[in-house]
This record gives structure tokens, sequence and C-alpha cells, in this order.
């Protein structure tokens, strides 16, 4: 999966550390937008296996990863890609590094220029506010035992994202899945699984270095890194 397609996207969920609302109980939308924050902002980091589908619509077919991704505040960000390709998204929060071993290349970019919507990896990331920067309603009015389902739109211009559906678990407020529509009609889909929190996640986790024999390319207006430039 290329940067594109993970900015484009890319990932989201959290845990809950209320008590579960009974199954018959029904909450409101802004509850449900309100919980859903909440859990992003009480915990410090999580770490979670993922499954990504994007549709591509000029290519008009479907490219499917999986991996591993790490999360810390406030803007730190891993993701290792291991199929179909390996590939790993390295942020520490300024500058970030996508690697491709294959093709040995690293792209260096800022954070503002790769992440120019905030969802949903910049909100997992802990520098997003749904209350704030969309506008939530439900899909379909929730029902006793059913999951909710959310559409946000942003309330300004997010770079290309149009729409964000998330599928949050009714019972602890897990993001399930992660649906993003763009202005091309492509569209981006991210489940997660095996989701911890609060792991104490090392600072260096989220930094880089580029391996030895490989080519950097820096994108205007990021910061110099170690490495063959171009």
């Amino acid at each position: 999966m290329s940067l594109r397609i993970c900015s484009g996207l890319l990932a989201l969920l959290v845990a809950g550390l209320w008590p579960a609302p009974g199954r018959g109980q029904t909450l409101s939308l802004e509850e449900v937008v309100a919980k859903v924050q909440e859990q992003y902002e009480i915990h410090s980091d999580f770490k979670a296996q993922f499954v990504q589908e994007a549709f591509v619509k000029s290519l008009g077919k479907k490219q499917q990863a999986e991996g591993m991704v790490y999360f810390k505040k406030p803007g730190k960000m891993h993701w290792i890609y291991r199929k179909p390709t390996k590939q790993e998204i390295v942020s520490n929060g300024e500058t970030l590094w996508t690697y491709r071993p294959e093709e040995k290349q690293v792209v260096v970019a800022r954070m503002t220029q790769a992440f120019q919507s905030k969802a949903p990896s910049t909100f997992l990331a802990g520098i997003g506010n749904l209350k704030k920067d969309f506008q939530a309603r439900f899909v379909k009015e929730p029902s006793p035992g059913t999951d909710y389902s959310l559409e946000l739109t942003p309330l300004e211009s997010q770079g290309s994202l149009e729409k964000l559906f998330l599928l949050v678990d009714r019972k602890n407020f897990y993001i399930l899945q992660a649906r993003i529509q763009d202005a091309m009609g492509n569209i981006t889909q991210i489940g997660f699984s095996r989701i911890q929190f609060d792991n104490n996640l090392s600072d260096s986790l989220f930094a880089f270095t580029p391996p030895k024999g490989v080519e950097v390319f820096h994108m205007p207006g990021s910061a110099p890194a170690a490495g063959n430039e171009k």
C-alpha cells in the first residue's frame, strides 16, 4: 500500500473504561460521539492488528493489505504493512517517513503535508476532535443489541476527505471499522483487532533512520534526513 492510500484513509478504534450500557439501552447521537471522543483522550497509546481494503476508482479494482499499527500521543504513529508487500509508515509527530524495502526507497514529508485531513490517522494519534471537526449523524437509527453506525462530514475542507464512516461497538465504544470516502470516489476501509491500550510504548518506536543503501526523497519543506538524498 502506498502513502497516498494510507493518508487517504488510513486507520481507528478505542477501548472503553466505563461500565457497558445494558444491551437494551440505546444512547443518543451526542452521547455516542462524546464517549468515542473521550476514549481517545483518556488513553496515552494503543496498538492493534489491522486489515485495510482500498477501492481505487481510477484503477477500477480493490487493494488489500494487513499488518500492525501503533499510535502514541501526540501525533506519533507507526504502520507496519506485512502483506501483500512490506512497507513502513512512521511519524514522530512532525516528520513522516514512508519506507518501501522492495524499492529501496524512503520518502520524507512533514505530517501536515501527508495528512491534510483530520481522519482517521490524525484522530487516532490524538490530534483530532470528532465533535469540533465533523457533523455527525447515525447512518441508521440504532436499535437494542446493534452496534452504532456513524457518518461524519467535515465541517471545513480537509483535503480530499468527503466523508468518514465509523462502526462503533455499543458495549465498549471500540471503533470496529472505519471507512473513508474521498472526493475522487476512492474508498478505504480499515478494520482493527487485538486492540491494546496504554502499552507504555517507547518514543524510539516512532523514530526512523533510513537504512544504508536506500534512496531518500524529500518532499518540499521536509527536514533533511540521513541517506542518499534526492
